[in-house]
C-alpha cells in the first residue's frame, strides 16, 4: 500500500490534499492563513524569516504590528492544520525567528520540485542530464504560479521568477531537440507551451515543426490563425520573435494542385467592407512592394501614422485603454476607407495606414475624417493623432 503523503500543486490552480482526501482552507481559499500556508510549500522544510513573511503578506495593506498579525494568522494555520486530513501531530516549527513547515509525514509541492530541477539544471554540465531535468521541470509547469492570487505581490514576483526559469529551460531543450532533428517532440511541447501562454511566441515552435514534418496545410492553418489573432488582439512577438515569424512564413509551401485550386486558395475568403487589414510583415510587404510599382509611376500612395491619443490629447500608454479604443478605431477604418487601403498595428498605440491612389493634398481630409468617426465611436473622448509619414516619394 502506498503511503499517503502532503500534495500541493500551485502552477495553474492551487489544490492540496492528502492521500485522497483535499485540505479545503474553508471557503477562504485566499485567506492570509491559506497564503501563508501556500508561502511555505513554495519550500517545504525550508526556512522562512518572520520578517520575510510579514513583508510578503501585510506590505501593502495597513497593519499596525505585523509581527503580532503574523502570530495570530500562524495560529490559525496551526488551528485548521490541526484539523484538517492531515495525521495528528506538528506541522508548523518556529526557532528563533524562522517559520518552516515540516512533519511526520512526506510533503511534495510542485513549485519546489521545478525550483529544485532548475537549480540542478543550472548546474549540470552532462547534457544529456540537463534535457532530462527540462523535461520533468516543464512537466511540472502546468500554468501560472497561483492565478487566483494573481493581484497578490508576493505572488507577482514569484510568478515572474518561475516563468523566467521556464522560458529559460524549453528555449534550451527546444534547440537541443531541433538539433537531434526531433520535430515531433517539439511540436508536441510547444503546443503545451501555447495553451498556457498562447501568442507569445511559442507558435513559431509548432509551425516550425510541422513544416519540417510536411505537414504544411496545419502549419499554414496555425500560421494563419496566429498572425490573424496578433494583429486583431494587439498581441507583439520580440524582434526576435518576429524574425523567426518571417522566417518561418518563408518556408510555408503547399502540395502541388491544379491551376483551379491554386486560384480557389488566393482568393479572399470572405471580403469584408473597408480597408485591408493585415499582419505587420504583410503591411510592410506591401509597402515594400508599392514603393517599387510607384518608381513606374503606375500608382500614387500615401503612408499614415495613427496614434490614439488619451482623455488629454497624450499619445495612449495604458495597454488596456489602448486594445479598447484599437477597436473602434479599426472599425472607423473599415467604415471610412477603400477596400485597396491597407492597415496594420504597429505598436501599442500606433497604426499604419496605405491610402493607395491618395495624393498628399488629401491626406489632412481623410485624417480629419477618420478622427472625428473614432470620436463619435468613443464618445467625444480621446482621439487620434494622423500624420503623413510618406507621400509615396518621401523614402
Amino acid at each position: 500500500m502506498t503511503e499517503k503523503k502532503l500534495s500541493v500543486k500551485m502552477f495553474g490552480g492551487f489544490t492540496a490534499s492528502y492521500g485522497e482526501e483535499v485540505l479545503t482552507f474553508g471557503r477562504q481559499r485566499d485567506s492570509k492563513f491559506g497564503q501563508l500556508f501556500q508561502i511555505l510549500m513554495t519550500r517545504p522544510g525550508q526556512g522562512f524569516s518572520k520578517n520575510e513573511i510579514a513583508e510578503s503578506l501585510y506590505k501593502w495593506e495597513e497593519v499596525e504590528d505585523s509581527n503580532a498579525t503574523l502570530n495570530n494568522t500562524i495560529f490559525r494555520l496551526r488551528k485548521y492544520l490541526a484539523a484538517s486530513p492531515l495525521p495528528p501531530g506538528d506541522y508548523l516549527f518556529l526557532r528563533m525567528g524562522v517559520l518552516y513547515i515540516a512533519g511526520e509525514i512526506e510533503m511534495e509541492s510542485d513549485v519546489w520540485s521545478f525550483e529544485t530541477m532548475a537549480r540542478a539544471f543550472e548546474t549540470e554540465r552532462d547534457k544529456r542530464k540537463k534535457v532530462e531535468l527540462c523535461e520533468k521541470a516543464c512537466e511540472l509547469y502546468q500554468g501560472e504560479f497561483l492565478p487566483q492570487l494573481s493581484n497578490e505581490q508576493w505572488v507577482i514576483e514569484k510568478s515572474k521568477y518561475y516563468h523566467k526559469l521556464y522560458i529559460f529551460m524549453m528555449e534550451y531543450l527546444f534547440d537541443y531537440l531541433k538539433g537531434e532533428g526531433d520535430y515531433q517532440s517539439i511540436e508536441r511541447l510547444a503546443a503545451c507551451a501555447s495553451e498556457i501562454y498562447p501568442y507569445e511566441g511559442w507558435e513559431t515552435w509548432r509551425i516550425d515543426s510541422l513544416v519540417a514534418l510536411n505537414h504544411y496545410q496545419e502549419a499554414e492553418a496555425l500560421y494563419q490563425q496566429t498572425a490573424a489573432h496578433l494583429q486583431e488582439s494587439g498581441g507583439f512577438l520580440s524582434k526576435k520573435q518576429q524574425v523567426q515569424f518571417r522566417k518561418i512564413g518563408r518556408k510555408l509551401r503547399r502540395p502541388e494542385e491544379t491551376e483551379e485550386n491554386i486560384g480557389k486558395y488566393l482568393v479572399e475568403a470572405a471580403q469584408g467592407l473597408g480597408a485591408y487589414s493585415c499582419t505587420l510583415p504583410g503591411f510592410s510587404d506591401c509597402y515594400h512592394m508599392l514603393k517599387r510599382v510607384i518608381k513606374r509611376g503606375a500608382v500614387q500612395f500615401s503612408l499614415m501614422l495613427c496614434t490614439i491619443l488619451d482623455g488629454n490629447g497624450h499619445p495612449a500608454e495604458n495597454r488596456g485603454y489602448c486594445d479598447k479604443q484599437g477597436e473602434k478605431l479599426r472599425e472607423s477604418f473599415r467604415a471610412h476607407l477603400r477596400q485597396g487601403d491597407i492597415y496594420a498595428r504597429y505598436s501599442e498605440n500606433q497604426y499604419l495606414l496605405l491610402c493607395v491612389g491618395a495624393e498628399k493634398e488629401h491626406i489632412g481630409e481623410i485624417g480629419a475624417r477618420i478622427d472625428m468617426d473614432f470620436r463619435k465611436r468613443c464618445g467625444g473622448r480621446g482621439g487620434v493623432s494622423c500624420r503623413l509619414l510618406d507621400d509615396g516619394g518621401m523614402w
